[in-house]
């Protein structure tokens, strides 16, 4: 009985010590520190929009100040 409490702790501080190294990589690399931002991923080879040729175009008119909001002049 006492070796399943010392593996039950045992596996319960593997997991706590890996979700505490896991949390700390994320925080060190956030996806807008990367130069080519947040929504890039969707471009590779494993995103929904390879290649697409509209996707690029947005991200190349935001990248240059481009935004689809709308803005009310006064």
């Amino acid at each position: 009985m006492a070796l399943w409490g010392v593996l039950s702790l045992s596996l319960h501080c593997w997991v706590c010590l890996r979700s505490s190294v896991t949390a700390a990589g994320a925080t060190a690399s956030l996806p807008n520190d990367k130069p080519g931002g947040p929504l890039d991923w969707l471009l590779s080879d494993k995103g929904p929009f390879h290649h697409s040729p509209e996707y690029i175009d947005f991200v190349e008119k935001n990248r240059q100040g481009f935004s689809t909001r709308y803005k009310i002049y006064r």
